[in-house]
Formats: structure tokens, C-alpha cells, sequence
């Protein structure tokens, strides 16, 4: 190391950035965090970035700001600070609740003074793990061991210690230092317990000591000094090096053993900061003029180089140094770039949409006018093979040299391209062509000349190639002073959309044309073909391509209105890279790129960015990806930490078939550019295309399902493991084997007993017909033959004798007809109503009632008449009612009768009431026609009543179930 003398070393040795805007990307209330006070940051083993704010922590995965649930003792959750132990788990330092820790998806809390759950005494500023099971807390700046239970005074006999600490660290040796206000005090643990090593630096203020491989770093008060680390003996000589050009309130080393420092402006809530990172002892100065934020509280150095800055306005990032800013603002407003170009001695020379500038070391000078007239749009920087620069404005063409800048041609052009011989050759804002040789401009006729604005221009020997603002491209022969016309590229030959913006030529000599609304045609200048057409729909961002220039290796660097797009490989099969800078303070819009080397100049709407793609560290890191919720049918029905990678494998009902995954890829460094691709085994047979959405859904049929999930970084590294849910979607009961099982038992034995019931109709239909034969047999048979048999004995009997028998022959046909009757309206389907029935029973005994001067009622609901009844029971209760009516005209004496029908609970209920002389039942021995009544009830499974006394009349109750 070289021994820098002991004196403000930093003014000899700071170099400013001037107003150079470098690539901080800021985070804040827009990106979805609700505290923009940012205490403390810190990484976890994740890849997840631990924010701390006055109202809790939030984890932030690049996209996204989770703030977990942690339960306070008092108050809101107020993050004093981080810290990150040796097994990789992350303790939260608070104001008022002490420390907390996280393990296993919980947050487990210690307080230094558990019985004094509200005092302040249980704030956290730092802590240090110090052996496998000690802990060093710096609470209220005394000094306390912690053994993961409870805490003790570190060194009860060290005053300094307990009232005076202001941080701990640790030397490689596990020496602890302690850095107080009397100065730096060393530590060993033996069995367990502090005893004491050493003090230096007595009765000096230390804020803070950083202990590197070979250097500590000493924080006082008002200087910064380092020390070639020699262990407890380090500080018995002087420092190697002091930076005291300001005031520091804090400092952090990176991975790289780089020191930043936060210069102490005074107040805490000053707005203008100032940052300083010091590197092999040279020192850089950041501040608000180059991107910094405002009011830095703390800086966090994480282990993927990445420098994170937490501010009163929110979180804030500076990666790779691949890109300086510079803005070009002239009056009050931004002048957007058009054009650029070096001159002999490398000045860079900027063409605005008003006027000229150059860069020199104060920033710009501007060429607004020359010779009293205004210059105005600039539209091309053109440098020659003799080194002379020349522009095209609104002034006509203009001569630039270091110093001077005059009109060197009166002519409008807007677009210029050279030949072999030296010649430029100018378009017009109208069409025209000029060549100019270097002393005059020779106007060109062109045959079927175009009045149009010439946008692009490219000469190969003999052919002039010329883009038109609207109207395509065409191909000129030049013959002297002459074009003529050799090939019309434009919508009458079937390129459409062919509005010309800018061109080049490629490494093969093919001529590659950028348009306004259709990406990139490339053309070969030999045969005129179309070689390829790109644009966004085969890779490319934008299709609005400004400008173009061909870089090692054929690849081709367009300027897009949404950034910088690479295009290599096969034109018909491109790989596109996107460069998009991601800081809020820089329009992606991109208008004219100068390669020089390894240096990319290029034009945006509000300056110049010097883009040093070299400096962009490829990101190795494999994006570790995680499931960040899951919900089922739109809700979240099971429990699923956020950033997990292994989701437990849960079991759902066939009608919870709707899932929906949210993921995330973690790679801080490009977020934006973090690629996905997934696959639900049991649906897909391949991988998903590649995505930049976080989300999918599926609507799903029951089955056994995995979902896997890979996110791949900026530089196409791959994550290590995907992400992985496993799901079963069980089957409705319909569809499960014992359910089909039981439906084809189920199935069979309906079908048998169809079987069995029609078996058992046709039996009863058959029994019907033998039961009607055996009536006819029986009634009308016997009946006939009695007839018969009358008939013969009239005819030999006398005259009186014959009338009796004649009389009986009468009687017996009369009952003859009414049974054939009565068996022919039973059989009859027409009749096969409650309604009909009871006109049928009305008809009975308005034949026999009338006829005996007994007064009758017949009463039925109007709900009950279009009932239906089968036949059989028709049947039934027909002669059933017949045979109670004609008993009661027999044996009752009656002189009113009722008969009521009602229906309740499925049956029908008939009741015959007369006024009669009753009888006692218990004396009446049953003849065949009450019997006949019970055994016709029981065949219906109905239920017979008869209700009668001597003297008190009789009622005949019937019920019977019908459908």
C-alpha cells in the first residue's frame, strides 16, 4: 500500500462527477411503499431486500413491496437498524420494542428489559453475533451480552460501556472492539465471558470502527482515518490515511472492502447531501447533481455489488457505473438530441432541435445563431475523409471546427451520405439532391423526382439509394448529372408502412433501413431483395427505430423510442437485447447512438448519455423464484408463506377448481428484465413461452396437478430450482368409483325392478281378466241361467204362477244389465277421475234414493274432481258406495243422506251419513255385503270406519291413499 502523507489527503485526492447523472434507480410511495422513511436495509439469504421504516419492515423483491405482520409491545414498529447473524438470520433492531427475530416464517421478540415492556430503554442501535450463541447489543449506548434468551451488562466494572458505547465490531481473531466516546476498547471471550484486552485511542471520540482484511476504518467526529489492521496493536502507530474535507456521519465497506461515507451536513434533515466512496485511496463525490437522493439516512453495500442508499424520500439503488448523464438544458427548457459527432480533436458536438452545442468542461457551449440567423433543427453531423465536420440545420449547411462554426452552404438538406471519391451527396426537404465535391453543390436532376423530404441517404458505386419521409424508398442509376429511377422499394410493390427515419450498412453491404411505424428492412444491395423485416413482433421493443449503426460482429444497435435495442445473429431468426437505463431522471427515449470503442454516445429528448456497456457486470446470480400468494376460487383458503419455493401440497373439492399463482423472480440488480417460464404437469405437455407476467390462473378439471415455475435474469442465467406446488382437484362423488359402482348396482336393480313391476301388471291385468271372467261367470252366467230356467217353468206353469216368475225374470235382467254396466264403466279409462266417479255414485242413488222419497247430497271438493284413480281402486270404492247405499235403504229407515268427499295428507276420504235407525254392532252378525266392503278396503290398503247406535243414525268413513 502506498503511505499517503498525514494531511486533508481527500482535497488532492476527489475527483467530482460534475453534473453527470449516474444510474441510481429510486423506490419509493409510487412503487408501493407506504413509509417513505427509510431507516435501515439489509438482504436475507433470499435474495429479498429488508426495508425498514418508522411504521415496520417491508420485504421487496424488485417489483413489489410485502410488508409481513409483526406485533409491536407498544406503539407503532419504529426500525432502528439490521442485522444479518452468522447463520444467515435476520434480527430487527427497533425503537421501544427491543429485537426481533426471524425464523422459520415466524417473528420471535427480546426485550433487554422484559418487565418494562414501554420504556425506552428497550431501543436497539446495533447488534453483533460474537461466538455461536453470544450476541453483542448496544442498547441506549451500553453495552449488553445476549445469549439468545437474556441479556446481561456486557462489563459491569467498564463505565464507558455502559453508558458512553456507540457500536462493536469484531477482528478476525474474534477480538470484539468497542467504539465509545473515551475511546476504542478490545475484548476476548474465555469460557463464555468478556474479559478485557486492551484500550486505544484514549479519551478519543470513535463513532464507529469498520474492520477490513488489512485496513480498520475509524469514524471520529470531525476526520476519517484508516489503520493497516494490526489487531489489537493497530492503532499504535499513525494512520495511513485521513479524510477530513467534511464531516462524516456514517460509514459502510462493500464486498470489495470499498468504503462509503455520508458527509454530516449539519442537520438530519438536511436535503443536500453528499456521498463519498473511497476506493484503493482515491475518493469520488456524489451528489444531488448526479442522481443522488436527498437525505440519506444510511448505505448498504449488498453481496451482489449492488449499493443501496436508505433516505427520508424513500429507497434508492446505484449499480454498475455503466452510464454517465449529461442533461443539456439551455434557458428554461430541454433540448432534445438529434444528432452527433466528434471532431478532429475528439470535442463532441451535439445537434439539438435548436441549434448547435459542444462539450467542453463546464458543461456546453451553445450556437443558437449564425451571422444573425437562427440555426434551428439540426438534422445531421456529417465528418469527412479530410476530418472536416459539417451540419445540416434550418440555416442551411454549416462548418464546424473547434472554434468556429460559419454557414459554409445556402441549401435546406436533411439527410447526407458520402462516396468512395469523397463526395457528399445531400437530400432535400423537398426531394432535391445535391452532390457536393468540397468547394460547390451540384443539383441533381432526377427524372420522376419525388417532392417529398429526404430522411435517409446510402451510395454503392453507381446507385443511389435514397428514403423519403412517407413514399418508400427508390433506387437511382446516377449518369453524371443525372438520376434516373432503377427500383420503387414502396406500397405500389408491396411494401406498405414504409416511412423512411434513418440507415446504414451493415458488415455484408447490405443497406439496413430504420422506419417510423414498421421496425427494420433489410435490403441487399446486389439483388434489391428483401433480405429480413424486423420489427416487434419478432423481437424488437419499439418499431419507431431513429437511428442505426452496425457495430463487431454484424450486430446492429438501434435507437427506438423505447430504448436501445442489439439485434445479432440470422436477420430471419434475431436475437434482440434490450438496454433499458433504469433511472427515473433519464427518458428511455433514445435518437441518434455514436459508437466510439467501448464508449456509446448517445442522444436522448433531454441530453447525452455516455454508455459504457463494458462496466455492466453480467449478473451470474441465478434468480431464486418464489410464490408470493396463492388463492383458490379468488381466495386465499390455505396458508402459504409469501416467498415460498415449496408450497405444501393441499387436496380440494371438485367445485374449487379455479387457481390462481403469483410468483416472483429476485434479481435486484434488473427487475424489469426478469423472464418467466412455467408448466402445470397434468395440463401441459411442454414449458410455458417466456413472459414478464408474475400471474397465472387456471380453470381446471379434477386431477393431480404440479406447478413449476423458473425465472431467468437480464444475462440468461437460470434459477437453481423452480418454484413447485403440488395440488390434487378431487373428483365430484358422481365421478368417483364407488359412486359410478353404486349407480350401475342402482341402475341394474331398477332395471330389474321395471322388470318385476311390469311382470307384476301383466299378472295383475291377467288377474283382472280372469277376475272379470269369473264375474261374468259368476253374475251374469248364473244369472242367465236362473233366466233360463224361469223362462221353461212360466211356460208350464199357470197363468198367476207365470206372472210371479215372469215378474223375477224382470228383475233379474234389470240387475243383469246394471252389473254388465257397472263392469264396463270400471274397465273404461275415461272414467278414471274422482269426478267422475262421484257422478257415477250420484247416478246410483238418485235411482234408488228418489225412489224411496229419501233426500240426498252429494258434495266433492272441485280440487278433488280432476284427481286421478286407477282403475282397480275405482273399481273399489264404487262398489263399496254402492253397497253401503243400498244397505242403508234396506236396513236404515232413513230419511236424509250424505255423501262427502275430501282429501288431506295423500288420502281420500269418502263418508255416507244417514239419519236411520242405527244399530248395535255388537248384535248384528255381518252378511256378505259388509264383508265384501272390508275385503275390497283391504285390497286398496284403505281403512273401512263404521260408526252407528240404536237410534243415532249411521256413518260410513272410507280412506284410501291416492297419488
Amino acid at each position: 500500500m502506498i503511505r499517503l502523507p498525514i494531511l486533508a489527503a481527500a482535497l488532492l485526492l476527489c475527483f467530482n462527477l460534475n453534473a453527470q447523472m449516474m444510474p441510481f434507480k429510486n423506490y419509493g410511495l409510487k412503487d408501493g411503499l407506504n413509509d417513505n422513511n427509510v431507516q435501515a436495509v439489509i438482504r436475507d439469504d433470499r435474495g429479498l431486500l429488508w426495508v425498514g421504516t418508522d411504521f415496520g419492515v417491508y420485504w421487496f423483491d424488485g417489483k413489489r413491496f410485502y410488508q409481513p405482520q409483526i406485533k409491536t409491545n407498544i406503539g407503532q414498529l419504529y426500525v432502528n437498524g439490521f442485522y444479518k447473524d452468522r447463520k444467515g438470520v435476520i434480527w430487527t433492531q427497533t425503537f421501544f420494542n427491543g429485537i426481533y427475530k426471524y425464523q422459520g416464517g415466524k417473528f420471535f421478540n427480546y426485550l433487554v428489559f422484559p418487565l418494562q415492556k414501554n420504556a425506552a430503554e428497550n431501543t436497539v442501535d446495533e447488534m453483533l453475533q460474537v461466538s455461536d450463541n453470544k450476541y453483542v447489543v448496544i442498547d441506549q449506548n451500553c453495552a449488553y451480552l445476549f445469549d439468545g434468551k437474556q441479556f446481561s451488562i456486557f462489563d459491569p466494572k467498564n463505565s464507558a460501556l455502559k453508558t458512553k458505547t456507540n457500536s462493536v465490531t469484531q477482528l478476525p481473531d474474534e477480538t470484539i472492539v468497542f467504539s465509545t466516546d473515551e475511546g476504542v476498547y478490545f475484548y476476548r471471550l474465555k469460557n463464555g465471558s468478556p474479559v478485557k484486552a486492551g484500550y486505544a485511542l484514549k479519551g478519543k471520540a470513535v463513532n464507529k470502527i469498520i474492520a477490513l482484511k488489512k485496513q480498520i476504518w475509524v469514524l471520529g467526529p470531525q476526520q476519517l482515518s484508516c489503520y493497516y489492521n494490526k489487531g489489537i496493536n493497530t492503532f499504535s502507530g499513525l494512520p495511513e490515511f485521513i479524510f477530513n474535507d467534511r464531516p462524516i456521519k456514517a460509514i459502510t465497506a462493500s464486498k470489495n472492502e470499498d468504503i462509503w461515507a455520508i458527509a454530516d451536513n449539519g442537520s438530519m434533515w438536511a436535503v443536500d447531501d453528499t456521498v463519498f466512496k473511497i476506493k484503493d485511496n482515491r475518493v469520488t463525490r456524489y451528489t444531488s447533481g448526479n442522481g443522488l437522493p436527498p437525505t440519506i439516512q444510511e448505505i448498504y453495500c449488498d453481496n451482489e455489488g449492488l449499493v443501496w442508499f436508505a433516505d427520508r424520500k424513500g429507497l434508492s439503488m446505484l449499480g454498475d457505473e455503466y452510464y454517465e448523464f449529461n442533461s443539456i438544458i439551455n434557458g428554461r427548457y430541454n433540448n432534445p438530441v438529434s444528432s452527433l459527432a466528434l471532431d478532429k480533436k475528439k470535442g463532441l458536438w451535439i445537434g439539438t432541435v435548436n441549434g448547435l452545442a459542444i462539450k467542453n468542461e463546464n458543461g456546453y457551449r451553445f450556437y443558437r445563431k449564425i451571422n444573425n440567423i437562427t440555426v434551428g433543427y439540426v438534422s445531421w453531423l456529417n465528418k469527412g475523409k479530410n476530418g472536416v465536420l459539417l451540419a445540416g440545420t434550418d440555416a442551411g449547411v454549416l462548418e464546424i471546427d473547434e472554434k468556429s462554426v460559419k454557414q459554409q452552404l445556402n441549401i435546406h438538406c436533411t439527410a447526407v451520405t458520402s462516396d468512395t471519391n469523397g463526395n457528399r451527396w445531400f437530400g432535400g426537404i423537398n426531394g432535391q439532391v445535391w452532390k457536393y465535391n468540397g468547394k460547390r453543390a451540384v443539383s441533381m436532376n432526377v427524372n420522376r423526382a419525388v417532392n417529398e423530404m429526404v430522411t435517409a441517404m446510402q451510395i454503392k458505386k453507381d446507385d443511389l439509394w435514397i428514403g423519403y419521409r412517407d413514399r418508400g424508398i427508390i433506387k437511382y442509376k446516377i449518369r453524371n448529372d443525372q438520376l434516373i429511377e432503377a427500383t420503387d422499394i414502396s406500397s405500389t410493390l408491396g411494401f406498405p408502412d414504409m416511412r423512411i427515419r434513418c440507415s446504414t450498412v451493415d458488415s455484408k453491404g447490405n443497406l439496413v433501413w430504420g422506419t417510423r411505424t414498421n421496425g427494420v428492412f433489410i435490403f441487399s444491395s446486389a439483388t434489391d431483395k428483401l433480405l429480413a423485416h424486423i420489427n416487434t413482433e419478432n423481437g424488437l421493443n419499439a418499431n419507431w427505430i431513429k437511428d442505426i449503426k452496425c457495430g463487431a460482429g454484424n450486430q446492429l444497435y438501434l435507437a427506438t423510442n423505447s430504448g436501445i435495442n442489439i439485434v445479432s445473429g440470422d436477420y430471419k431468426t434475431p436475437a434482440v437485447k434490450h438496454i433499458k437505463i433504469n433511472d427515473d431522471n433519464i427518458n428511455r427515449e433514445t435518437n441518434y447512438i455514436l459508437p466510439q470503442g467501448e464508449l456509446f454516445y448517445i442522444g436522448t429528448n433531454e441530453g447525452v448519455l455516455d454508455w459504457m456497456p463494458g462496466n455492466a457486470l453480467r449478473d451470474t446470480i441465478p434468480p431464486p423464484v418464489y410464490f408470493t400468494k396463492i388463492t383458490i376460487q379468488g381466495l386465499k383458503t390455505f396458508s402459504t408463506e409469501p416467498y415460498t419455493a415449496g408450497a405444501a401440497k393441499i387436496s380440494l373439492p371438485y367445485d374449487e377448481h379455479f387457481v390462481s399463482l403469483e410468483f416472483a423472480g429476485i434479481s435486484l440488480k434488473n427487475p424489469e428484465n426478469v423472464l418467466y417460464h412455467y408448466i402445470l404437469t397434468g395440463q401441459d405437455n411442454e414449458w410455458s413461452p417466456l413472459t414478464d407476467r408474475r400471474d397465472v390462473a387456471y380453470n381446471l378439471k379434477p386431477g393431480s396437478y404440479t406447478f413449476k415455475v423458473e425465472a431467468e435474469n437480464a444475462d440468461g442465467i437460470w434459477s437453481r430450482q423452480p418454484a413447485i406446488f403440488h395440488f390434487i382437484i378431487k373428483p365430484p362423488f358422481w365421478e368417483s368409483w364407488w359412486f359410478i359402482t353404486l349407480t350401475v348396482i342402482v341402475i341394474l336393480l331398477t332395471a330389474y325392478s321395471a322388470y318385476r313391476y311390469k311382470l307384476s301388471k301383466i299378472l295383475a291385468l291377467e288377474l283382472l281378466r280372469n277376475k272379470i271372467s269369473t264375474d261374468l261367470h259368476d253374475d251374469i252366467g248364473s244369472t242367465l241361467s236362473s233366466i233360463s230356467i224361469l223362462s221353461e217353468v212360466a211356460f208350464r206353469e199357470k197363468e198367476q204362477k207365470s206372472k210371479r216368475i215372469l215378474s223375477e225374470i224382470n228383475e233379474r235382467s234389470h240387475n243383469l244389465m246394471e252389473k254388465m254396466d257397472d263392469i264396463v264403466w270400471s274397465i273404461s279409462t275415461r272414467n278414471d277421475t274422482v269426478g267422475l266417479l262421484f257422478i257415477r255414485i250420484q247416478q246410483f242413488a238418485s235411482s234408488v234414493l228418489e225412489a224411496k222419497d229419501i233426500e240426498y247430497e252429494v258434495n266433492i271438493p272441485e280440487k278433488l274432481k280432476g284427481m286421478k284413480l286407477d282403475m282397480q281402486r275405482r273399481q273399489h270404492i264404487y262398489l263399496i258406495l254402492k253397497e253401503a247405499i243400498n244397505n242403508l235403504i234396506k236396513y236404515s229407515e232413513c230419511t236424509t243422506v250424505s255423501i262427502n268427499a275430501g282429501y288431506a295428507g295423500g288420502k281420500l276420504k269418502i263418508e255416507v251419513t244417514d239419519d236411520g235407525k242405527g244399530f248395535d254392532p255388537e248384535k248384528i252378525q255381518p252378511g256378505n255385503g259388509l264383508y265384501n266392503m272390508k275385503k275390497r278396503t283391504a285390497a286398496m290398503n284403505g281403512r273401512l270406519l263404521i260408526a252407528t247406535a240404536p237410534c243415532g243414525g249411521t256413518k260410513i268413513t272410507l280412506c284410501v291413499e291416492i297419488e
